[in-house]
Parts: C-alpha cells; sequence; structure tokens
C-alpha cells in the first residue's frame, strides 16, 4: 500500500508550537540545479535521485498581550534518510522574519510557459503540457544575516495568499515604533533555527549515568528566593528529567518486559591454567567436589623457540569431545595471532575497537536433545585477573593459549548446555580477560559491539593491573508477532574487568586507579564529532566521539578491586573462625570493608550498587602448614578482593538476584565470585518511541523561548502537620495547577543563597517538576523524624514553621507556610541529660527547663524502667534482643516513656510477644543515644583489657551516669545468661550489645578491635 502525502498545511501545523498559527502553506521546490547533490538524494546504487520536497509557509505569532502581531516566512525541507540527528520527517531550511525591509517577489520563468496556440485539425490541447510554473524570490532585508533565496512553485492561488499574509504582516511591522514594546519581537522563532534541535532522548548516546542518577535539583543553578538562577539552564535539566520520567511511566510502564539473565563472574586465577571443574561458577549449581581435577594445559610460551607442539586446546577439546566444526577450527585458528574476539563478523552493524580483542564462534553446534532450563542464563559475562603473571607477559604477548583454555574450561564447565552457547566477544589485556558468552538463539539481538582496555600498573600504563571493558546493544526480541519491518528499541550494557593496586596501605591508590580508569576507558563510537571538519589525510578519518563507561544503560564492574578489611588480622580471623556467629561476624566484617568505607566517604563506587555479602572472604587461601583452620594464608589478611557491582538507568530494571564465592574452585589463592543478574528491558519498535518523545519535545521545546510567562495556582498556601513524632511518618499534599497557556518548569530554593530549601525535618516527592497547561502536580511533603533530626529537635523548640519558596523558572516565586508541633522523646539524646530531665520528656516546655547536673537523677528513669521491667517480667522468655518487637507495640512503649505513663501493654497478645517489644524498645533507645554508654575515647583502653578485674577498674574512668547504666544492663544480661534458654546464647548476646554500647566509628580508617571490645563485655555478662 503506498504511504499517502500529507498536505502541507498538516505538516506545518504538526512542526509547529500551539503558540503560533499558521496561515498558509504550498508546495515548493528549488530551482534546477546547480545544487543537486544537496536538494536531491538516492537511495542507493543507481536509482535516479528524488528532489526533496520543500514547503513554503507564513506562520504568525500573537504576542500574550494580544496587541503585537509578528509573522515569519519558513521554507521547510524534507529530511534526507542519512541525517539521523534531526527527529520528524522534516527540518527548517530557512526562517525570514518579516520586517520593514523584507521584501518576497515573484516572476514566471520562459521555460515554463504553456503552449496556448490552437490545436491541430480534429486534435485539442494535450493534457500533459507542463503547468504555469513561477519563481518565487525572498530578500530578508539588507540588516538581516541571511541571503536571499528562490524557490518555485506551482501553486498559483497558494502564492497569492503567501504574497497577501507577507504584506499584511509587514505593514503591521512597519507602522510598530521604536520602544513600543520590552520584548523581543521574534524571540518565538529562536526554537525553530536552534542548532541543538534533538531532544537529548533521541541522541544515539545513553546520557551519563553518574549525571542521571543525581537528583535534578542538585545539578541546577544556585538560586533563592527574588533571586532566580539561570533560569535557562535550569529549563534544560528539569525538561529532560520531565521528558524521561513520562516516557518511563506512561511508555515503558505499559509496555511488555524481556528478560535478560546474566551471570557475572570474576576469578583471578593466579597464573594458573584450569584445572578443575567450573561448573558450580559459570553454572550456579550445587557445589562439586574440590576433588573434580582437570588435567592441566601445558603452558606455550609466545617467545618460545624449538618444535611445534600440538596445541593444547586441540587436544583438551578432543578429551571433551567438544571439538568445533571443521570451520571453528580453522577460524579458531586464524585468530590465534590475536587477543580480540567476537563473532561479529556474522553481524553487518556490529563494529569492534582495533587493538588486542579477539572474536570466534560457538564451541560445538546445538544438539536436537538440549533443551533450556528457566535458570540458564542468557548471558555469561566472566572476568579473569593474573590470567598470566610471566615477565614476558607485560613486554609482549599475542597468543590467546592462556584465553583458548580458559574459554574452553568454561563451556566445559557448562556440561551439556554448552551446545546451547557461543562466544560473543572478548578482550584480553597481558594478564586480564574479559569474555562474553551468549546463547546462540540471541545473537541476532547484540550488536554495536565495542572493546577497550587500559593499563594502570607498573608507571602507570603497564597491564599488570588497569581494566578491560566491552559495549554492547541488546536489542530484545518482540514476544508477540511484529511486521517484518519491525526495529526494536536497543539499550546498552557495559562491562568492565578490572585489577586495581594490592596491599592495605594502597587504598588511596585504588581510589585514584578507579577514578583514572572511568576516565581512560573509552570506547571508539563511529560518530563524526564534528561533520564540518575532514580527516586529516594520511589515512585518518575525521575524529569520532569518544564513549565513556558511563554512557550506557547499564554498567556492570566484575573485579578484583584488592580493596582490604580494616580490621586487625587477628580479629578477622577470629570473626571468621566462629562458625555459632557466623552471619553475625559477617555482618561486622562488612562494616569495616575498605570498599564500603570508600563509598560511605564517596571516594570510590559511591554511585554503584551491591548486594550485601554473605560469603567469606575470597581471599588470600594456601596451601601448606602456613594456613589457618580455615585455609587462609597467615601472611595476608583474608579479603573481600573480588567484589560484583552495578549500576542502572531508571530506563530499564536490573534485579540482581544472588551474590556468591565458591570455596569448592581451589586452584588459585583467590576463590571465583559469581552473581546472577535480571535484567528487564522494555520491548518497543524504535519508531513508536521517537514518535511518543518528539510528540513531547514537540510541546515544551521552546520554554526557554516563550513571551507569556508562567502562571500557577499552590494550593494550600499553608500546611499543618500537626503533632509529629519520632519514628512516625506524617503526610500532606501539595498541589501546583498550570493555569497558563504554557508550560511551567518548577523547583523550590532556599531563602538564601546558602541555605537549604527545604527544613532537616521535610521531605517533597519531587523538588523540581513541569506542569503543561490544564494539569495539575500532586507532591507529597512528610515529615519523618529519625535519629539525626530528634537529637536537634529534642534541645530546641517544639514548634516547626517553615515557608517554602516555589520557583517557577521564567515566572515569579509562591511561598507555602509549613507549621508542626514536635513531640519530644527520649530516644536520640544523651544520658547526660536524660537524668537532668524534671519529669517526663513531654512535660518540657523548654529546654530551659533541665536541672542542674548535682540535682540529677542516678541513672535515666527511661532505661531503667525498662530493665526493670525485663527483670521482673521476662527472664522466662526466649530470645530478648534476638528478635524484633513489633512496630505498634515499640511505639506504644515509647510514648509510655516520653509521658510517664504506665506500660499499658495488653499481655492478652501474648507475654513473649510483649517482651520481645520491651527488650526490642530497649535496645533502639541506646542505639540512639548521641554518645554511647562507653564513651568514644575509652573504647582503645577498654578493648585492651586483659582480664576481668582490668575492666572493672576501668569502669572509674565512665561518667558516674554512665557507670549505673552499664552495671545495670549488664548485671540483667548476665541473669540471663543463666537462664536454660540463653546458656548457648551469651556470645549472640555479646555480638549484639558490643556495638550497640561501644559504638563504632565508621569514619576511621583505624578502627578500635571489635574482638577487644566483646573480650570487654563478655567480662560482665559472661560466666
Amino acid at each position: 500500500m503506498s504511504q499517502v502525502t500529507p498536505n502541507p498545511m498538516d505538516v506545518v501545523l504538526d512542526l509547529i508550537h500551539p503558540s503560533e498559527e499558521a496561515k498558509v502553506a504550498i508546495e515548493a521546490r528549488s530551482p534546477p540545479p546547480s545544487d543537486a547533490d544537496s536538494e536531491t538524494w538516492s537511495s542507493a546504487g543507481d536509482a535516479p535521485r528524488v528532489q526533496r520536497r520543500k514547503i513554503l509557509a507564513v506562520v504568525s505569532h500573537i504576542h500574550p498581550d494580544g496587541m503585537h502581531e509578528h509573522g515569519c516566512v519558513f521554507v521547510f525541507s524534507e529530511k534526507p534518510p542519512r541525517v539521523q540527528s534531526i527527529p520528524g520527517p522534516f527540518l527548517v531550511e530557512h526562517a525570514f522574519p518579516v520586517v520593514a525591509g523584507f521584501a518576497i517577489s515573484m516572476s514566471q520563468p520562459r521555460r515554463a510557459t504553456m503552449d496556448l496556440s490552437s490545436p491541430p485539425p480534429g486534435g485539442s490541447f494535450a493534457i500533459n503540457q507542463p503547468r504555469t510554473e513561477l519563481t518565487v524570490t525572498i530578500d530578508p532585508g539588507q540588516d538581516s544575516p541571511f541571503t536571499p533565496i528562490t524557490l518555485q512553485t506551482n501553486d498559483i492561488p497558494g502564492l497569492r495568499r503567501v504574497l497577501d499574509e507577507c504584506k499584511r504582516l509587514k505593514e503591521a511591522a512597519s507602522a510598530e515604533r521604536e520602544g513600543e514594546y520590552d520584548f523581543e519581537p521574534f524571540g518565538w522563532v529562536a526554537p525553530y533555527i536552534a542548532d541543538d534541535v534533538l531532544p537529548p532522548l533521541l541522541s544515539p548516546i545513553p546520557p551519563d549515568l553518574r549525571r542521571i542518577r543525581k537528583p535534578v535539583h542538585t545539578r541546577l543553578s544556585v538560586a533563592s528566593a527574588g533571586l532566580p538562577g539561570d533560569d535557562m539552564a535550569d529549563v534544560e535539566a528539569i525538561r529532560e528529567d520531565w521528558m524521561r520520567r513520562k516516557v518511563e511511566e506512561d511508555l515503558f510502564a505499559r509496555s511488555e518486559k524481556a528478560k535478560l539473565r546474566i551471570r557475572i563472574g570474576t576469578f583471578n586465577v593466579n597464573g594458573k591454567m584450569p584445572s578443575q571443574d567450573l561448573s558450580a561458577w559459570v553454572r550456579g549449581q550445587m557445589e562439586r567436589p574440590g576433588s573434580t581435577f582437570i588435567p592441566p594445559l601445558k603452558e606455550i610460551s609466545p617467545l618460545s623457540i624449538g618444535e611445534v607442539q600440538k596445541d593444547p586446546l586441540e587436544e583438551r577439546m578432543e578429551a571433551l569431545d567438544l571439538h568445533p566444526a571443521s570451520d571453528d577450527a580453522n577460524a579458531i585458528a586464524a585468530d590465534a595471532s590475536s587477543t580480540h574476539s567476537t563473532a561479529a563478523e556474522t553481524v553487518t552493524s556490529a563494529t569492534v575497537s582495533v587493538g588486542t580483542a579477539s572474536m570466534n564462534t560457538a564451541v560445538s553446534d546445538a544438539g536436537a536433545d538440549v533443551s533450556e532450563g528457566p535458570n540458564d542464563p542468557d548471558m555469561l559475562v566472566l572476568g579473569f585477573q593474573e590470567l598470566d603473571l610471566s615477565a614476558e607477559a607485560l613486554l609482549y604477548s599475542t597468543k590467546t593459549v592462556r584465553e583458548d583454555a580458559w574459554c574452553m574450561a568454561v563451556f566445559a564447565g557448562l556440561g551439556e548446555k554448552a551446545a546451547l552457547y557461543e562466544k560473543l566477544v572478548s578482550k584480553q589485556l597481558v594478564g586480564m580477560l574479559l569474555v562474553i558468552i551468549t546463547k546462540k538463539r540471541l545473537r541476532a539481538c547484540f550488536s554495536e559491539i565495542r572493546t577497550c582496555s587500559v593499563g594502570a600498573g607498573i608507571m602507570g600504563m603497564l597491564g599488570n593491573k588497569g581494566a578491560t571493558a566491552a559495549r554492547i546493544q541488546f536489542t530484545p526480541m518482540p514476544s508477540a508477532p511484529s511486521a517484518a519491518d519491525y526495529e526494536g528499541r536497543p539499550v546498552t550494557l557495559t562491562f568492565v574487568n578490572a585489577h586495581l593496586a594490592a596491599f592495605d596501605e594502597m587504598f588511596e591508590k585504588r581510589n585514584a586507579d578507579f577514578h583514572d580508569l572511568s576516565k581512560r576507558l573509552l570506547f571508539d563510537s563511529g560518530i563524526v564529532a564534528d561533520e564540518s571538519v575532514p580527516g586529516s589525510g594520511n589515512g585518518y578519518g575525521p575524529a569520532t566521539v569518544q564513549l565513556r563507561v558511563y554512557d550506557t544503560d547499564a554498567l556492570f564492574w566484575l573485579v578484583d578491586l584488592n580493596y582490604r578489611i580494616m580490621l586487625q588480622d587477628a580479629d578477622i580471623r577470629t570473626l571468621l573462625a566462629s562458625e555459632d556467629l557466623q552471619e553475625e561476624n559477617i555482618k561486622t566484617l562488612r562494616r569495616f570493608d575498605q570498599l564500603a568505607f570508600a563509598r560511605r566517604s564517596k571516594k570510590a563506587f559511591d554511585d554503584f550498587e551491591e548486594l550485601p555479602i554473605a560469603h567469606p572472604p575470597s581471599y588470600r587461601f594456601a596451601g601448606g602448614v602456613l594456613t589457618d583452620s580455615l585455609g587462609y594464608d597467615l601472611k595476608r589478611k583474608p579479603a573481600w578482593t573480588d567484589r560484583i557491582l552495578h549500576m542502572a538507568s531508571s530506563a530499564i530494571l536490573v534485579k540482581q538476584l544472588d551474590y556468591a564465592s565458591h570455596p569448592t574452585i581451589t586452584m588459585s589463592d583467590h576463590r571465583p565470585v559469581s552473581a546472577a543478574f535480571e535484567v528487564q528491558v522494555p520491548e518497543m519498535a524504535i519508531q513508536e518511541y521517537e514518535e511518543y518523545v518528539e510528540r513531547l519535545w514537540r510541546d515544551v521545546s521552546s520554554l526557554e523561548y516563550l513571551e507569556e510567562r508562567p502562571r500557577v495556582r499552590v494550593t494550600p498556601a499553608t500546611i499543618d502537620f500537626g503533632r509529629v513524632s519520632y519514628k512516625r511518618a506524617v503526610t500532606r499534599r501539595l498541589s501546583i495547577e498550570n493555569i497558563g497557556k504554557v508550560p511551567c518548569a518548577f523547583r523550590f530554593v532556599p531563602h538564601t543563597p546558602t541555605a537549604e530549601p527545604l527544613p532537616c525535618w521535610l521531605r517533597i516527592s519531587a523538588m523540581t517538576g513541569l506542569v503543561m497547561p490544564g494539569e495539575n502536580a500532586e507532591l507529597s511533603l512528610s515529615v519523618l523524624v529519625d535519629d539525626t533530626i530528634a537529637s536537634q529537635l529534642n534541645m530546641g523548640a517544639t514548634h516547626l514553621e517553615e515557608t517554602l519558596v516555589l520557583h517557577t523558572a521564567l515566572g515569579r516565586d509562591h511561598f507555602v507556610a509549613v507549621t508542626g508541633d514536635y513531640e519530644r522523646t527520649c530516644f536520640a539524646t544523651s544520658i547526660s541529660w536524660l537524668v537532668r530531665l524534671p519529669g517526663p520528656v513531654r512535660e518540657l516546655n523548654s529546654p530551659n527547663e533541665i536541672l542542674s547536673e548535682d540535682r540529677g537523677v542516678n541513672a535515666p528513669r527511661e532505661i531503667m524502667r525498662l530493665v526493670n521491667w525485663l527483670m521482673s517480667q521476662a527472664t522466662d522468655v526466649p530470645d530478648l534482643f534476638l528478635v524484633r518487637g513489633e512496630d505498634e507495640l515499640v511505639h506504644k512503649i515509647r510514648e509510655c516513656l516520653d509521658t510517664g505513663a504506665e506500660f499499658d501493654l495488653d499481655e492478652s497478645e501474648g507475654k513473649a510477644k510483649v517482651a520481645l517489644a520491651v527488650a526490642d524498645t530497649l535496645a533502639q533507645l541506646l542505639d540512639s543515644l548521641v554518645e554511647p554508654v562507653v564513651p568514644t575515647a575509652l573504647h582503645g583502653r577498654c578493648a585492651d583489657m586483659s582480664s576481668r578485674d582490668e575492666a572493672f577498674e576501668l569502669l572509674d574512668q565512665l561518667p558516674v551516669v554512665n557507670v549505673n547504666v552499664w552495671i545495670s544492663l549488664t548485671a540483667f544480661l548476665h541473669f540471663l545468661g543463666q537462664q536454660e534458654a540463653y546458656i548457648d546464647k551469651v556470645e549472640r548476646l555479646v555480638a549484639f550489645f558490643t556495638p550497640i554500647l561501644f559504638r563504632d566509628d565508621l569514619g576511621s580508617s583505624v578502627p578500635v578491635s571489635v574482638v577487644g571490645k566483646r573480650n570487654f563485655l563478655r567480662y560482665f555478662i559472661g560466666q
């Protein structure tokens, strides 16, 4: 079926903004060529060149004051197929404002005249004679930077209307007096002729993940009440974020989702060749015995000289009956001189970077009896480090013997499933190898395969340390039948295999290496950076855009980061050796992990996500006598050096399903680590996506140039949160209604440039946004007082009051008064403050009512009430402190503490349930204290105590009120530990209370011994 050509007016109406009016539009074309190359295109080969369609239109714009109308003559030109940087089928070729000096005229070329002589006898006029053709000349005027142009048209009536409209608009422009208005009369034309006409969401390059994951308001200009910042730049950021959210909420949300199962692994092989079954690592199946060995492959040095030896890969494949077909074998042999491999030769759209990467195909053809399982990964991404430790490898390494050996071991680990897979791409840099394996049936879904690598080792260059990376586009297959010309919207996946500096003291070097690799890992996009700049000659083409690893939809790092644990060696081994407290001790060790510290302090990987580690450290193991009971090398502290982290945009959903090490694979001093992911990608035709984005863009692309100011109604003007309590969320709604005629971008700004836009106790669901005319944005405002906020509010006035400033970009500020009444709590205070309360904290009208130190009580009433209740009511209840209490019961108990009311606990709910809630309340109260029961300055001395007597003597160094709390609590715990239900749970109680009574300083790079602090507590509650 032939496609219907839209008439000129429909085309123009689809291109202009709602604030403009199309007066007339006619078909036009360029005069016959001298410029045929630029005015025509050919689809392929020797096909005839096609004249580009042009439309001549007169468009007017009436200023919001209703008194000034201005016009512009546009020439819209059909976009050549090869132009992808501009959305839509037409582009603005010329825009001529109709001003006093503007002129338009027409003439009739001789060659276009019609033969009107008498027809031959018995004949008639020929119906195929050329139609009358007129030439149109447009002169923008002497003061214009534009040059005159000439067009031709057959639409004589339409051209008359063009001339009439231009005459009318020119007379109106000439009649205007200088200084009659204070606005730019043709500012509305700017969006049509702006250089950057491509909506950001249609860029072929995904946005930097680090940028789009940061809240929009943190990326805006500095502004405050009455002092707007750079509204033009702010509009761009808010608009892009709004468009992105609309696409995700309206388009992606209703689309089907393709699920891509990815299994990622990292393994530092310590220079070893494969000698064990890798199925546990590559398939995630039940661990096999560690004695399942594969005979090691004979090493071949690329520098060795001697007789030609049989390829060990051939020997192993014959032994396992996994030999590829002859064509594949030849391909592998041909690739032996390169260390970059992929299967991309079979897909014309796939491109690869020049360098040390390799490409080949599957190990074997799929057997008819091999079926896919529901948990089989669609993609395997494996990173190897220290593949080759030889000195010669640092200087010269082009052979792929080790890569081939490990790839073959991976396929062997897949077992019968290996027939379903093929290698997609690999990239090696000395000892670092990144291999990507995919299911054969999905091969057509992957394209634009690119790789790169950089060294960060000796002198910051050699490849004993550094990274290899691969960038791949994945286009999901549609789940439903689709048209033959269906083209899906792809997403980009990027994988980085890195190896950073070793040793404990190289923490800052590792952080620096991470940032260095993030900058230097670049992929060649193939997109010309500046089409106006020709190539440099000598065989080099024009410069191309370089892609960073963060220019992607999802980024995965599978790495040997070499981050260590910041505790003493003896502490680490002691905690790991405890079988009864393995889960608790793993959590304790995680708090002192260097990578966790780097992320908390935002020194490295702070934007990444990692599933909490539940497996023991994967490094460093050894054989022989110099090991501990767990097999760790006595010369190196155990550490989680091998990690898998990820980051993704909100356009796709990445779920991490597991995270584990594999202790049965013992051939190296590291244990391999794996993680399973499910990536959900919207199934969508790229045409549907682009059309939706173009519609959004058409509505909001001219925000910066609109003459009419945005108008909104903000309701209510006052929001009262009523009573605000500790850890009890209170929510209210705020409505922003656009009552104007233009889209409105808004943001909350502070009162002064150095202040924060919101008080510490208030949260808003959206700090920025965009509202279309006639639409309404509903925001959620909530107050949730946590420990940090409560510690501030407890010491100040209880009436909360703030005025929020809502700034509309290019418009005015609106103000919203927010009030509430905070109810003080005994939580998030200090022991010294609690003992000086004259009564229940809720009765305190002002902090000035606090008693002097000499009038305070011996211990906080609230803590003593809880301890006494537990001692008298709950010593026979199992699992106190070890099982959490119900939140509502904890809240009731907290209210009783704050108001001084008697515990009104309905034991009909169950004595055990109430007791667990009371115990949980006590633990939360102690944990919320601004200063722990044992002051931080004494933690080191406590950890050094070697006997019970020394520990009791050290108590004299604590404040008296702290000592009283310590003695009361530990006496109860000691008594509890003597009960039958707790005889085997004392160590769990010690592990539970140590970080509460001795709060860890997670900001310190030299933490106090955890084992020492536990020993100190054990002197008081142990047997």
